[in-house]
């Protein structure tokens, strides 16, 4: 069932010089229960998209319903009780707990009297218990981490009981784990409450590995599809590869890409390497040396390179062996070579 379908829709803002256009998009729709993320270069249109989702700023031309309605036609408490917004970063004046800012959630459903009901505050706590933050339920919000202030924000908008969350860049303060926790509670949400959640976010990695979908803006229009999809047409490459940073469409991952050209190499490893039993993940070292010399603007071949890289497992001690411009030199490693280093050092490239 889709939550949000949008039609023929062009974003922007209007003045007395006349309209400035960001976006257009033909055709665009969120289905309960599915977690998007909306990725893009800076600048490119993502916020002023989904203020225009919300209802927050009008659209140029095209409309945008909400489970079939349009939202500019929505009045203000309807429009609340089908939207929710989660913005990166909210100041609290005064002193506020952590239940008082959940319980803001409810204010479209409270009567005049502003008094909420058993069932408001079991949707409070329910959604506390949701995204983990019950145990610090009598805090100071002004005194959490930017991980538990944000979790607080997102249980609020659980508690608001829309159809539709849109969170702006709601990751973009905090640290790598926090991160990753926002990003599989956001997919839970969606799963178990059957929310459409479109999150703004610049984590295009995460989003590849967690998302159901991505909305990738450029150039005025949206590219949508699965991961999978967007990784096989090398959607991502297409919009964000530059001279020094392009996208690894096998591992999912951004590699720096070095703007001169140096030598060819190649890394193998000896039989010998199967009786090593160390603490060492050697497949693992050399997948990153390779990412290291590639970095420095080396190109891997298989096919006579320039520098040929061995390792081999002897008398107990690991051993590289470096072969290139008529000469070799074998150097025994314990795991503190700096093997590029090593190869510029002894090689006049």
């Amino acid at each position: 069932m889709n939550i949000v379908e949008v039609q023929d829709l062009t974003t922007g803002y209007s003045s007395k010089n006349g309209d400035k256009v960001i976006g257009q998009y033909p055709s665009l729709q969120l289905e309960k229960g599915d977690f998007v993320a909306l990725i893009g270069k800076n600048g490119v249109g993502k916020s002023t998209l989904l203020k225009t989702l919300s209802g927050d700023i009008s659209p140029l031309e095209g409309e945008v319903k909400i489970l079939n309605k349009k939202v500019d036609e929505l009045s203000s408490l309807d429009k609340s009780k089908q939207i929710s917004f989660v913005l990166s970063q909210v100041n609290f004046t005064g002193k506020l707990s952590v239940k008082d800012v959940v319980t803001l959630g409810r204010y479209p459903y409270v009567n005049w009297w502003g008094k909420l009901s058993k069932s408001d505050n079991d949707f409070v706590l329910q959604a506390l218990e949701d995204v983990g933050a019950i145990d610090f339920i009598d805090r100071d919000v002004n005194t959490l981490s930017d991980g538990e202030r944000q979790k607080v924000m997102i249980a609020r908008a659980i508690a608001q009981d829309t159809s539709l969350i849109l969170l702006d860049e709601s990751t973009a303060h905090l640290d790598l784990i926090n991160r990753i926790e926002i990003f599989q509670l956001l997919k839970k949400i969606a799963r178990t409450r059957n929310k459409a959640i479109l999150l703004s976010t610049h984590e295009v990695e995460m989003s590849l590995q967690v998302a159901d979908k991505l909305w990738i803006l450029s150039e005025n229009k949206c590219i949508v599809g699965t991961p999978d999809m967007i990784i096989s047409k090398n959607d991502i490459g297409n919009v964000f590869n530059t001279e020094t940073v392009g996208f690894d469409t096998q591992n999912g991952v951004f590699n720096f890409c070095a703007t001169h050209k140096s030598f060819s190499f190649g890394i193998e490893l000896e039989p010998s390497i199967n009786d090593y039993n160390g603490d060492l993940h050697i497949e693992n070292r050399v997948l990153w040396l390779k990412r290291k010399f590639q970095s420095e603007g080396c190109f891997l071949t298989n096919e006579t390179p320039e520098i040929k890289i061995s390792l081999s497992y002897k008398n107990d001690i690991l051993e590289w062996e470096i072969e290139g411009f008529g000469k070799v030199i074998k150097i025994h490693d314990h795991n503190k070579t700096d093997l590029y280093k090593e190869v510029v050092s002894n090689f006049i490239i």
